[in-house]
């Protein structure tokens, strides 16, 4: 599996100062799902010539994978699916059933679809 994001970076973006035990935890699964996800979607994908190979991964994607790690890591404060947070109509925002939602136009360029 392709190291998109790590648990570590997910609680520096997320703010953490100083993790407990079961943030490190919490961000490391969350990091390893958001990893797994983007392998699943970018199986068979090809990338500008010349090849990228890990470790160097397009820049995009890499910050994509943090947005999507960051997601996933703060799901677990919004109470019943809810951010906390209100649009401009006083509606409650909840969080999108897929983290990997917010990135998906992102992963898109660099997905394959149909014949080769």
């Amino acid at each position: 599996m392709t190291a998109w994001v790590t648990g570590a970076a997910i609680l520096t973006q997320a703010g953490v100062k100083a993790p407990a035990p079961a943030d490190s935890e919490w961000a490391d699964a969350c990091a390893a799902a958001v990893s797994a996800g983007l392998d699943s979607r970018l199986d068979g994908a090809t990338w500008p010539t010349p090849p990228i190979e890990p470790p160097e991964l397009p820049a995009e994607l890499i910050w994509a994978a943090l947005t999507a790690g960051v997601e996933a890591y703060k799901r677990r404060e919004a109470t019943f699916g809810l951010t906390g947070y209100v649009d401009l109509q006083g509606a409650a925002i909840r969080v999108a059933r897929d983290y990997l939602e917010a990135i998906a136009p992102i992963v898109e360029r660099y997905a394959t679809r149909g014949l080769a």
